[in-house]
């Protein structure tokens, strides 16, 4: 009885939801009708949207590089450009990409920002999102990827190993207790993904492994009592898939609606839970912000222990020429709690080195 009471009480909450945000933006309700391949696409009367891939790759050697690609659309008073109006547009494209190369200890990042138009945009039927060169697009059997951080060009196939995932309830994903706090988000957890790295004066790097891909619409995604959030995509090796979401207030505790779901290898949503912890297991200062982050980091869910150890701790990408925020984003290994690697994990800490309202 209980359950049914939190459920029914669930169903209410979200039945409360606004069907619009302050600049008249749509807010992500339930009963949304996913509809795909066209959903894979932009939603501009949403007011933020982001595409964001990250795997782990390894070369014929063994060595691993880890990347992330994601691409922010952020939508904006049409009153506000003053130009010639042929190129007027309410859209904002931008977009961060990384490089995590283990052997060489090396963590390199770039960004960039442009207006809708010849050098940026994001087609509303299909995934297809660009930035000057960097790309996401759609090809008959899944998904291309290219990007270039200081001079080195990653291209990527991507061959979605089960269908999209759609995380939350009701198709929502609730963020806090204001009711305008919610967001659609579609996944695909597993991302067969091959192809070259190729960096200045070198020939290219044969890599393959896998890749995790999010894509997340919004109006209002935070609560105003909330500062930030600790996310981990984990791929186990036995074939599950983990999404933990943990969403911060300033003292540091965890909000209510925190979530982890854990994804089976048939892509279904096997099990979710609002009672999981997220707990430091060390601490890394960067010596660029300031910022403390909790890492390495374990995640207790489903009865299980999981481990988070960084191939790298400077994981930390600044990005004061696009979205102006500063947060730790990396390639991690899971361990078990006897020290046995069993999956690949991204590690995503926003809310440490600034507040994070009002950002998104």
């Amino acid at each position: 009885m209980k359950r049914l009471a939190a459920a029914l009480a669930c169903l209410a909450t979200l039945a409360q939801t606004p069907a619009s945000a302050p600049g008249g933006f749509t807010i992500a309700q339930p009963g949304y009708a996913f509809a795909f391949p066209k959903d894979h696409g932009a939603h501009p009367d949403y007011r933020t949207e982001w595409w964001y891939v990250t795997g782990h790759l390894w070369d014929a050697k063994g060595k691993r590089v880890g990347f992330q690609l994601t691409f922010f659309r952020e939508a904006t008073p049409k009153a506000a450009w003053t130009g010639n109006a042929a190129w007027r547009s309410d859209q904002l494209i931008l977009a961060h990409a990384t490089l995590s190369d283990e052997a060489a200890g090396r963590f390199t990042f770039d960004e960039r920002f442009n207006r809708e138009g010849l050098a940026a945009g994001a087609a509303e039927d299909h995934l297809g999102v660009f930035n000057e060169s960097w790309r996401l697009d759609t090809t008959a059997t899944g998904f291309s990827l290219a990007m270039q951080v200081k001079g080195a060009a990653l291209d990527l196939r991507l061959e979605p190993q089960t269908p999209p995932v759609i995380f939350g309830e009701h198709g929502v994903s609730r963020k806090g207790a204001d009711p305008t706090a919610t967001s659609h988000y579609v996944t695909f957890p597993r991302l067969a993904a091959q192809g070259a790295l190729t960096a200045p004066g070198a020939a290219p790097r044969q890599l393959s492994g896998e890749a995790w891909m999010d894509h997340e619409w919004s109006s209002n995604y935070l609560s105003s009592d909330q500062v930030g959030w600790d996310w981990a995509g984990l791929q186990l090796k036995d074939g599950r898939s983990l999404m933990a979401f943990r969403l911060r207030h300033p003292d540091g505790s965890q909000d209510p609606w925190s979530v982890a779901q854990e994804v089976g290898v048939d892509g279904r949503i096997t099990r979710s839970t609002h009672d999981f912890t997220m707990t430091p297991e060390g601490a890394w200062t960067s010596p660029a912000s300031g910022a403390r982050y909790p890492i390495p980091l374990r995640l207790d869910a489903f009865g299980e222990s999981f481990h988070l150890m960084p191939t790298l701790k400077d994981q930390e990408l600044r990005t004061a020429r696009s979205t102006g925020i500063t947060y730790w984003e990396g390639d991690c290994r899971v361990l078990d709690s006897n020290g046995r690697a069993i999956g690949e994990a991204y590690l995503e800490l926003t809310g440490y080195a600034h507040g994070m309202k009002g950002r998104f």
